[in-house]
């Protein structure tokens, strides 16, 4: 009930698609943080459905939320000015970031086609706002919402299945794909945070439990007897 809670009232539940990706090499801290109880998946190597890398590194991103989902997301340097900084700067500090440098030796892979920017939307926008890092946050918000109005509404498939047709028309198709295949799985969470009146964080489930009508006539008659 949304006026049960203390924060985040008026909140709905967002729609998400969480992808399983397969681990198929644990990093050597990874294996080790299973005997410590503590999760480090940095420098893993996974399969992504529908990838076009056979294999690719998790690696760090400064503006990842661990509280969504399973804090590990997918990355599309071609599109996302975020992940295409972000393969930028681990190129450049791989020491800082304490990651292999062959781990980010790797181009961005034209994916989607669009008439202002070409195949690689996300390279190009930062180059236009000269954009030279992460904590160009500002600059990057912008290349975002330009990226995706411009990929998503102009934007033409130049890979895999669903080649040749719009974007707006090949994200529910591969989408569902995912979701046929068990490759994937929908879920929901909430638009913000909401707390409720316990001070307990909320999420979102389905679960085997209703809230009844005490002013029900016919449940309370029943009861009485």
């Amino acid at each position: 009930m949304d006026d049960d809670h203390s924060d985040g009232e008026g909140f709905g539940p967002q729609k998400y698609t969480g992808i399983k990706m397969e681990v198929t090499d644990w990093s050597p801290a990874a294996k080790a943080a299973f005997e410590n109880q503590v999760g480090r998946c940095i420098g893993s190597k996974i399969k992504a459905p529908f990838a076009l890398n056979p294999e690719v590194y998790v690696l760090p991103m400064d503006n990842v939320l661990a509280t969504k989902g399973t804090g590990v997301v997918t990355s599309v340097p071609s599109d996302s000015p975020d992940d295409c900084q972000t393969l930028y700067d681990l190129r450049k500090k791989a020491a800082f970031y304490k990651i292999d440098p062959s781990w980010a030796a790797i181009d961005p892979i034209p994916v989607i086609s669009t008439p202002s920017y070409g195949d690689l939307i996300a390279p190009a926008l930062l180059t236009e706002l000269k954009i030279q890092s992460q904590k160009d946050t500002k600059q990057l918000a912008e290349a975002k919402e330009i990226a995706y109005k411009e990929g998503f509404y102009n934007g033409t498939m130049l890979v895999g299945e669903f080649k040749g047709q719009s974007v707006q028309d090949a994200k529910a198709k591969v989408r569902e794909r995912m979701l046929e295949a068990g490759l994937a799985f929908a879920y929901a969470e909430p638009e913000g945070l909401i707390i409720s009146r316990s001070a307990d964080e909320c999420v979102i489930a389905l679960m085997d439990q209703w809230y009844l009508d005490y002013g029900e006539e016919v449940w309370r008659t029943q009861v009485e007897k």
